[in-house]
């Protein structure tokens, strides 16, 4: 349910601007829609693979952590940097969050 609650604006974000630049208004809504129903298919999917096989989710966990960091490693930290502002305020920002992130991590268990 969390995850469909959550397609939904995702999903309008991710259409609404490809509807204004097209003429046909229709295929970009579907393909927001679309993408969406994969998403709530695919964790249903997961959900029950790993029920079935509840020693591999340590390593899909894992899997899905790593390509979560990858892309901000790989997208958003450069982007972050190419503005050229205060470098050294936005790297502090950085640490203390992910510090901040452990910190609660350890503390909540």
């Amino acid at each position: 349910i969390a995850i469909g609650i959550q397609d939904f604006p995702e999903g309008t974000i991710v259409s609404l601007p490809l509807a204004v630049l097209q003429k046909k208004r229709l295929q970009p809504i579907m393909m927001g829609i679309l993408s969406g129903v994969a998403e709530m298919v695919m964790a249903l999917l997961g959900a029950f693979f790993f029920t079935s096989f509840h020693w591999l989710l340590p390593y899909g966990l894992g899997l899905a952590g790593g390509a979560m960091l990858y892309v901000t490693v790989k997208e958003m930290i450069p982007e972050i940097y190419r503005k050229e502002e205060n470098e050294t305020l936005i790297t502090l920002g950085f640490f203390l969050g992910f510090y901040v992130m452990l910190l609660l991590d350890s503390m909540l268990g």
